[in-house]
């Protein structure tokens, strides 16, 4: 069976953090043999590796602390880059009293070593996104998304997913072409009207999809927007382009409620946390008309919404590449609200279809139920695991002696309980006695170090600029402050600043005259007359 130290290495380290309750178990979840695994695990040696340690920069105990450092930094959301990893190890070099730099190949050395951290591609996303996908979060919406259904009896084509998103008429985004290769750069000529639409979508569990209400900028609507043949979906302005609270109670009682109606049944809606879907009047609209809404948690539409999933991004990239073909045709005209519709009107019926809302339901984990979906997706923060503590045996003299050094007498007393189990040479104890002296140099040096950023600090907030305060007289029985008194205060402050100037001046004129003074008496010949 092929396998890496690596592996092996894993392997042991799981097992005896109690992540396998058997030997058999560990050995086949990394794939490395049963014998060697124990070999290994029971004689608590490992003979490659202990003989190169000595050739490595840092230490075993010093790259575990490395590699623990990033493993926690990336459940928090936050993983080093390169950069800092390489940072972090120099920083540890110079407490080694190692000057020496890094290795261009040390990132990729480290990897190998440690296989629970990898290099890989860091894409961005908004802090917000992360900060609040935590995983109790998620685990407590599918709670409230599965109760929510059991309580009320919600068949699944009454489940239902609600959402707005934006287009700006016309902008296209970049792609491969092929140009004449002296050039470095082709630039393509394309529609730029950046007029923002916004289309409020619906669809069901099962796959099904209501008519899109497309909201335009402007007061009122215009035959002149719309050609003929129509797209048979509601239409609506505003001010911005964008939803509002009219718009969205407007969409549930012409839209939502007539083509959802089952006889009465109970229908769940699933929304984010928008202003439109929050207001009284929307609330009051669901209650009477027997729909229980479920709202996202904030910022994490990316891995629980539907829509996000799987609905709109096929739907924008099919639009795009709708305006696109506009700039060959018709030399990148404006994208007028005609074209719009009509080009939009293609992308929606090319991309949302019933398999392509299915599987939006699916990647979210909510139907089919399967919440370990969006609970083990990389965008989920979890909680950093603190591993086992390992309790030393205090019966045994031998292990108490092999504990980290935490001073120099620490030392002194560890080699005292070796004595007397093994009979100690000259040469070993003179190399405990030269390591527990340099370890008594580090930490008086480090002392030294920490005494001396102390007093800095402290000379620091000394020298720091001190800004003038006065309070602001109000009277207590209106406990309001006019402009006229926050304007008198101000003046008493620039006062006192000055007479504050006044006396540093006069001070620092005083100690340079003494000191002139001093020095004259000093240069001074003092001449005696002669004694006859």
């Amino acid at each position: 069976m092929a396998y890496t130290e690596a592996q092996m290495q894993v392997a042991i380290a799981e097992f005896k953090a109690g992540k396998f309750k058997s030997e058999r178990a560990a050995a086949q979840a990394h794939r490395v043999p049963r014998s060697t695994f124990m070999t290994r695990l029971h004689s608590q040696a490992n003979q490659r590796v202990s003989s190169h340690v000595i050739q490595q920069r840092l230490s075993l105990i010093q790259e575990s602390f490395l590699e623990a450092w990033i493993l926690d930094e990336d459940a928090r959301g936050y993983p080093p880059s390169h950069a800092r990893v390489r940072e972090m190890a120099v920083r540890m070099l110079r407490h080694n009293s190692d000057q020496k730099p890094l290795g261009k190949r040390w990132i990729s050395s480290f990897t190998t070593r440690h296989p629970r951290v990898a290099s890989m591609i860091g894409r961005r996303i908004e802090a917000a996104r992360i900060q609040h996908t935590a995983y109790a979060e998620i685990h407590a919406f599918f709670d409230r998304f599965k109760r929510t259904i059991e309580e009320h009896n919600v068949q699944l084509e009454d489940v239902w997913n609600m959402d707005e998103h934006g287009l700006a008429l016309g902008v296209c985004t970049n792609s491969r072409v092929l140009a004449s290769s002296n050039k470095k750069r082709a630039y393509v000529t394309a529609p730029q009207d950046r007029e923002w639409v916004s289309i409020i979508k619906v669809v069901s569990a099962t796959g099904k999809k209501c008519r899109p209400v497309i909201i335009f900028k402007g007061m009122s609507l215009l035959s002149s927007w719309f050609e003929e043949d129509i797209p048979d979906w509601v239409y609506t302005t505003s001010e911005n382009g964008w939803t509002s609270n009219r718009i969205g109670c407007g969409w549930l009682e012409h839209v939502f409620l007539p083509e959802t109606e089952h006889e009465g049944r109970a229908r769940l809606l699933l929304l984010d946390g928008h202003g439109s879907h929050v207001s009284i009047d929307f609330m009051w609209i669901l209650k009477q008309n027997n729909v229980w809404p479920v709202w996202l948690p904030p910022h994490s539409s990316h891995v629980l919404q539907p829509l996000d999933l799987a609905g709109f991004s096929p739907t924008k990239s099919r639009y795009r590449a709708q305006i696109a073909a506009l700039a060959a045709l018709d030399d990148a005209a404006p994208v007028k609200k005609q074209r719009f519709l009509n080009a939009y009107h293609m992308a929606r019926t090319e991309s949302l279809n019933e398999r392509v809302i299915r599987s939006g339901w699916k990647a979210a984990g909510l139907v089919p139920w399967n919440p370990s979906k969006a609970l083990n997706s990389s965008q989920v923060i979890r909680q950093p695991t603190t591993p086992p503590h390992q309790v030393l045996e205090p019966d045994t003299e031998a292990i108490v002696a092999l504990q980290t050094p935490l001073s120099e007498r620490h030392l002194y007393i560890m080699s005292q309980q070796l004595q007397k189990t093994q009979n100690l040479n000259r040469d070993t104890r003179m190399l405990l006695s030269k390591a527990g002296k340099a370890l008594a140099q580090a930490s008086s040096k480090q002392v030294e170090k920490e005494a001396v950023i102390k007093q800095l600090n402290a000379q620091l907030e000394v020298l720091k600029p001190q800004k003038p305060r006065k309070r602001v007289r109000v009277d207590p029985e209106r406990r309001f402050a006019e402009v006229e008194q926050i304007r008198a205060a101000q003046v008493e402050a620039a006062h006192a600043q000055a007479r504050k100037n006044v006396k540093q001046v006069t001070l620092v004129a005083k100690n340079m005259h003494t000191q002139a003074t001093e020095c004259i008496r000093e240069d001074t010949i003092v001449v005696r007359p002669l004694g006859f």
